[in-house]
């Protein structure tokens, strides 16, 4: 099983012309709404066309787009399964991790989930056969995530709260549109982008822990 790291960018200006969006509710909410055992790991699943997984002995049997919550869990060999598959995780404490399950097999991905009070995660996959993809805000006329490989991703940090549309793009082309993402302080978004050819298709889930 293959462990990949995403890589931060620093999008500051991106964030800056965000922040100035219209149309942003000022409530907050998502990962941070209790504090966190620093003891915990997180592990969640991301299996797109699964209806159900598990981690642990934690079971989620009406998946959202094929994303679970995050499950605190002590650290150590994790099992996780969907009805896509299983794998397992070996878990350190303090760190965010989503197993990304296909009928192709496991990938296991780090997330950098910012702790920053005043701004939110993106997470963008790629878990099609393009090359390369970016994630482009039409409102501030640039780029959030870009350069994200087939089976990759990435995360960033940005300002919030905020509601902005999102366009997947594979350098000049438009692959998917997501209207209206929403991004609380201290909460994320996880955009998973799937599908095979000029069929591709885009989801924003939240990104929450298990209560």
């Amino acid at each position: 099983m293959m462990t990949k790291t995403p890589i931060r960018f620093a999008i500051a200006s991106i964030a800056a012309a965000l922040a100035l969006s219209s149309g942003v509710r000022a409530d907050d909410g998502g990962l941070y709404e209790k504090a966190l055992d620093p003891n915990s790991a997180f592990v969640r699943v991301i299996a797109p066309g699964a209806t159900s997984a598990s981690v642990q002995n934690s079971a989620f049997n009406k998946l959202e787009d094929g994303v679970s919550p995050y499950v605190a869990v002590a650290p150590g060999d994790i099992p996780v399964s969907s009805s896509l598959g299983q794998s397992s995780v070996k878990a350190t404490a303090g760190k965010f991790y989503s197993v990304v399950v296909t009928k192709e097999g496991a990938t296991t991905v780090v997330d950098d989930m910012t702790k920053n009070p005043s701004k939110a995660t993106l997470s963008l996959y790629n878990l099609t056969e393009k090359a390369a993809i970016d994630l482009f805000v039409p409102q501030a006329g640039a780029e959030a995530v870009s350069d994200v490989d087939s089976g990759g991703s990435k995360s960033v940090a940005l300002r919030a709260p905020l509601a902005v549309d999102l366009v997947v793009r594979e350098g000049d082309k438009d692959l998917a549109k997501l209207d209206k993402v929403e991004f609380k302080r201290l909460a994320g978004v996880t955009i998973v982008v799937t599908g095979e050819g000029d069929q591709i298709d885009a989801v924003a889930v939240a990104s929450t822990i298990a209560r």
